[in-house]
């Protein structure tokens, strides 16, 4: 079960990814606010949102998630990162995202619409990118998928 949930964590991860940056794509690029980017905004932050549930869930679950005596000097950094960086990082950028999202429902025109949505999905996108445990970052164990 654990490698099942692991892997859909990993694997939405890229779906989530697409969809914030096709959501920063129209507020930047659009003229007007249509439905479909109603979708994809909606989308991007549910995504996130299922992403968090399972992480959570992992997060519970996880034998890289270990709370003991000098666990923030282990010499990995894998539990502290696990432990601590990659929940606050996400659940902070999550959060930033769901704020952009509410708040350009109450603009009534593209620009007012379009303003939250850059600033907040952006900085929730870097704090996503800067908290994801990529492979290529030393000793976290990511995959790419």
């Amino acid at each position: 079960m654990y490698e099942i949930l692991k892997h859909t964590h990993s694997g939405l991860r890229w779906v989530a990814l697409i969809l914030i940056l096709w959501a920063i794509f129209n507020s930047i690029t659009a003229k007007e606010f249509t439905k479909r980017e109603k979708l994809v905004n909606l989308f991007s932050m549910v995504s996130l949102h299922t992403q968090l549930i399972l992480g959570l869930i992992l997060y519970f679950i996880s034998d890289k998630v270990k709370f003991f005596d000098g666990w923030m000097k282990e010499p990995t950094g894998i539990y502290r990162f696990y432990g601590m960086e990659h929940l606050a990082g996400m659940v902070i950028a999550i959060a930033l995202i769901t704020v952009g999202y509410v708040k350009s429902k109450k603009g009534t025109t593209p620009a007012e619409i379009y303003k939250p949505i850059k600033l907040f999905y952006i900085i929730g996108l870097i704090l996503i990118l800067a908290s994801i445990p990529w492979p290529f970052r030393a000793n976290l164990g990511g995959a790419w998928f």
